[in-house]
């Protein structure tokens, strides 16, 4: 009890609300045991959430326990029954971010799961066996994000499953052996069941070395998000990714930032091989282009900077969609630029009303697409070129034309004089804002 009062003391902020992620089994039973003796003395609100995966059928009678248990504690109780997509990441994988994704539902502030010591332990040799790098190895942390609101809390980290056990015997209280831990096919399983305890009759202080290490892992890692977060402030000092500010790093901390990138935008976990590879590349383009194919996109290197675009970039560009658009050939420019979510902004030179409530369309750039200039004309694909638009986007640049086809705007860049006034109104799509360097 006094190691998760000084773990609550020392994360859980006054007034916040906590809910348990209730699998039903020892760790999670005593975790709400406990905290709910403890809301006594610190006064906060208590509820609980069991996460039914659907994996086995056995845990069909695991919401029911779970919620009798709660029910004799007075403690709120809800059930997410959610569905683990574990193709390509395996069971376990799958089910972590099924119950992730719906922990983030929760109206608490925090949300406290029952990971304790000997979880620490194997998640750390687990990691060991695989591979990892610094992170890995820190294996859990005490308490971190959890999405943008909330915050993940272990408490029981210090403690040892001997110890909740223990516990549970001392207060009588019955709990789920869940049948899948025996199933030693899994490597955690047979990492609990067989390999640690031959590790431990032949190094009776492993465990207390391994947690020893955690935490100088931890407060290592610590140190290096701080300078990571410093070179980030630096890299995008001026609102992007600056690759020359990039260049000058050290090759680790170089690809810190490219992971961290590549992270931030969900682009999936590249090798290590592909990332060298792009690091190469990109300390060798200097202001040209270059392009980095990742699980969920692609980052692409133009004019020293980065851009990161999903593999659905393109979906909300409705003029690329041959049926959007033509559904409505005898509606107004207003009309047609409002369907496709384009913004109208007052500008020192922009279209006339009048121009805007005659039959108009949106439709990609053509090699053919001509603009009218204050003086002369231009091809749009060289006044794209002009206003440094990276060449992946301007195939896809919208430009309006009138009832014939003529284009008689390019799209958060350029109107043709003929139909503008003073004060008059620039069609923009705003997504496409940070793909224009050198406004005209």
């Amino acid at each position: 009890m006094s190691k998760l009062s000084v773990s609550f003391d020392r994360c859980v902020s006054q007034g916040a609300s906590i809910e348990v992620g209730l699998s039903g089994g020892l760790d999670s039973i005593v975790l709400l045991h406990l905290l709910n003796r403890l809301r006594n003395d610190r006064q906060f609100d208590l509820c609980a959430a069991h996460i039914h995966h659907g994996l086995q059928v056995a845990a069909d009678d695991w919401p029911r326990f779970c919620g009798e248990f709660c029910q004799t504690l007075h403690i709120p109780f809800r059930v997410e029954y959610v569905q683990a997509n574990t193709e390509k990441i395996g069971v376990e994988a799958g089910a972590r971010r099924a119950r992730y994704q719906a922990f983030v539902q929760s109206r608490a502030d925090i949300v406290a799961l029952a990971h304790h010591q000997d979880d620490q332990v194997e998640t750390f040799m687990l990691s060991a066996l695989r591979g990892s790098g610094i992170r890995g190895l820190s294996a859990m942390p005490e308490l971190r994000a959890l999405g943008k609101r909330h915050q993940l809390w272990r408490p029981l980290l210090e403690i040892t499953r001997e110890e909740l056990s223990a516990y549970a015997q001392l207060h009588c209280l019955q709990y789920i052996d869940d049948p899948s831990n025996s199933d030693e096919s899994l490597l955690r399983n047979w990492l609990r069941n067989t390999g640690l305890p031959i590790w431990r009759e032949r190094l009776p202080f492993l465990d207390r070395h391994i947690m020893a290490s955690v935490k100088t892992l931890q407060e290592e890692l610590a140190v290096l998000e701080e300078v990571s977060e410093q070179d980030k402030q630096t890299i995008y000092h001026s609102g992007f990714f600056d690759c020359v500010v990039w260049r000058k790093l050290t090759a680790a901390r170089q690809s810190r930032q490219l992971l961290f990138m590549v992270k931030q935008n969900n682009l999936g976990i590249p090798t290590q091989a592909s990332l060298n590879d792009f690091r190469r590349v990109l300390n060798e383009c200097g202001n040209g282009s270059a392009e980095w194919c990742l699980h969920g996109g692609k980052i692409y290197a133009y004019q020293n900077r980065l851009f990161c675009v999903h593999d659905n970039w393109l979906d909300d560009c409705v003029w690329l969609k041959k049926t959007c658009l033509s559904e409505n050939s005898e509606a107004s420019l207003n009309t047609v630029l409002e369907k496709a979510n384009f913004k109208l902004c007052r500008h020192l030179y922009g279209l006339r009303e009048d121009v805007l409530e005659q039959v108009g369309n949106i439709r990609a750039v053509s090699t053919d697409d001509m603009i009218e200039l204050t003086v002369g004309h231009k091809k749009v694909r060289k006044l794209l070129q002009e206003c440094k638009i990276p060449p992946f986007v301007r195939p896809y640049w919208p430009v309006i034309t009138n009832q014939e086809g003529q284009c008689i705007a390019v799209a958060n860049l350029w109107v043709n004089p003929g139909y503008a006034c003073l004060n008059g109104v620039v069609p923009y799509f705003e997504k496409f804002n940070c793909f224009v360097l050198e406004p005209k």
